[in-house]
């Protein structure tokens, strides 16, 4: 039996042996002040308790779910959400573009779409399968079947597990969840080195492919190993005096290094590539994409 319905109980058994006793009103007041009292402790554990699951993308209250399968979203919807609010797919060529689009459509169909809001929108879906098309894009699996449930809320959201309680986004389980206003915020100033969208996706294919090991990108598996080695190198580099390419939080450990990395790779390329070319052909190679010259392999 769980400590709020204990308290439950022993309000209602202290209250009944009060009214037994006296049997007089007072007693009966006095019942109504323990109920009240009760009430209100079990509403406050038991919003904590949601908190908790909405710190794990799984909590029982979402104001809209659609399923990708039943999106009735056309290509002409599609591609006017992507030309307002995608750089990387207006970089594209035309045959590139296409190849987009068609990985877009089966990325939704996998998955479930949550939004933790009074609103819900129809661009949701579209930009957070585009951004992890943006980061697959060079490679032959990009489904992502580990991540069943994409959660989007307004904005920062609470993980008890957060050293400050809140995040712009994190992947936990089998979802992905992201503050809708940070991520937009990623793509409308796409040189800034900060986009939370490509740094859960980041985090999200590494999970897919070393820890879930369902899908494998075979050539991702191959080539990470080159990244690592030069990424745990300049991971401590940075650390030290001036040099300061990454952020605090990038330099937190090296799985935020790696999510990082990415952001810089597709963001300031020419700073990477500048700053630490070995890094930046190492992410090159391992994406089968090169920013700085507008290629995907």
């Amino acid at each position: 039996m769980n400590t709020t319905r204990i308290k439950v109980l022993s309000v209602f058994g202290i209250s009944l042996l009060l009214s037994l006793y006296y049997a007089v009103w007072p007693a009966a007041i006095v019942f109504g002040f323990l109920t009240i009292l009760g009430f209100f402790t079990t509403s406050k554990e038991s919003n904590k308790e949601w908190e908790d699951q909405i710190a794990h993308g799984n909590a029982d209250i979402e104001e809209h779910c659609y399923y990708g399968d039943e999106l009735k979203i056309n290509d002409e919807k599609i591609i006017s959400i992507l030309d307002k609010r995608f750089p990387f797919y207006t970089s594209l060529n035309p045959p590139q573009k296409d190849k987009f689009l068609q990985r877009i459509k089966a990325f939704m169909k996998t998955k479930a779409f949550k939004t933790h809001d009074i609103r819900g929108f129809t661009e949701m879906p579209v930009l957070i399968s585009a951004a992890a098309i943006q980061f697959s894009f060079g490679l032959k699996e990009f489904l992502l079947p580990q991540f069943e449930f994409i959660h989007f809320y307004p904005e920062e959201f609470v993980h008890s597990n957060s050293p400050t309680g809140f995040l712009e986004g994190n992947v936990s389980g089998r979802s992905i969840n992201i503050s809708w206003k940070h991520f937009l915020e990623g793509f409308l100033y796409p040189d800034d080195g900060q986009n939370v969208g490509l740094h859960e996706m980041a985090h999200a294919y590494y999970y897919q492919n070393f820890i879930s090991k369902e899908n494998i990108d075979k050539g991702f598996l191959t080539d990470f190993p080159r990244y690592n080695m030069t990424a745990n190198k300049i991971f401590e580099q940075e650390k030290k005096p001036g040099y300061d390419l990454f952020s605090e939080y990038g330099l937190k450990n090296t799985q935020e290094f790696w999510a990082e990395s990415a952001e810089m790779f597709f963001e300031k390329p020419a700073d990477m590539n500048q700053s630490y070319p070995e890094l930046y052909s190492a992410m090159r190679d391992l994406l089968n994409q090169d920013p700085l010259n507008r290629t995907i392999q």
